[in-house]
């Protein structure tokens, strides 16, 4: 939920709970039904941001290289699993869309770090509303960072401050949420249809998008022990999870 670079729908994806999910809050059960169901996310959600979110943040700000590693170790794992659960439908991956969504994946983060593209941290009205429907656009889309985009927008440290301060909660956040609600509905209905419709191509897609999202947070090669670690934290991070996947 709050740590840059890595996707929230991707490990959803990974705990194999992601295309659950998006059935359920698209689907036309009652809304008591889809509160009782999801539930034990939004428990996750909370204990995750007001309990473990700084401590998180702290170890992230103090280990930023070793946890990049760790990070880009647990987003591919979550590949085999979607060629997996590709397979199990008897199809194929579809190699076209797969790269167009690597090239698209690429573009978005790569272009604002070439260029140094950043917006102008006034939270004004309309960025915050912009900042809210690209958040959930990244929550939902999985390979697509929240926390990228906020950074991008100059947001992210305002949106941090809020999420894990409930306490600090102002009327100047409810374009922010507005937006949040906006790309929910539309999201969720576009999945949601894309998976029932077209789960190859949107799959091979999502594929794209997370080798994407691997090349934005990787923070670059030394030849040094820093770096040997890293890359045994991320072998050990891809291991566990495929290990726990097929358990």
């Amino acid at each position: 939920m709050i740590l840059p670079g890595v996707s929230g729908s991707v490990i959803a994806i990974m705990l194999g709970v992601y295309e659950e999910i998006i059935f359920l809050l698209s689907s036309k059960e009652k809304n008591i039904i889809k509160i009782r169901k999801l539930f034990p996310v939004a428990l996750g959600i909370i204990i995750g941001i007001f309990i473990f979110g700084k401590i998180l943040l702290l170890f992230y700000n103090k280990y930023t290289f070793y946890m990049m590693y760790v990070f880009i170790g647990l987003i591919l794992s979550s590949i085999p699993i979607l060629v997996k659960e590709i397979k199990e439908k008897q199809e194929k991956i579809n190699i076209k869309y797969l790269t167009i969504s690597l090239l698209i994946s690429l573009t978005i983060f790569v272009i604002p770090k070439l260029f140094k593209i950043n917006i102008a941290s006034t939270n004004n009205p309309i960025k915050l509303f912009l900042g809210g429907l690209l958040y959930i656009a990244g929550k939902i889309i999985p390979g697509i960072s929240s926390s990228f985009f906020l950074m991008i927008l100059g947001l992210y440290d305002y949106i941090l401050t809020i999420i894990t301060n409930p306490f600090s909660i102002t009327i100047k956040i409810i374009p922010f949420i507005l937006g949040a609600l906006l790309g929910l509905y539309i999201f969720i209905k576009l999945l949601n249809y894309l998976l029932k419709k077209h789960f190859s191509k949107t799959y091979s897609s999502v594929i794209g998008f997370i080798v994407g999202s691997a090349f934005a947070i990787f923070p670059g090669f030394e030849l040094n022990v820093k770096c040997i670690i890293s890359i045994i934290l991320m072998i050990i991070s891809y291991k566990l999870v495929n290990k726990l996947s097929k358990n």
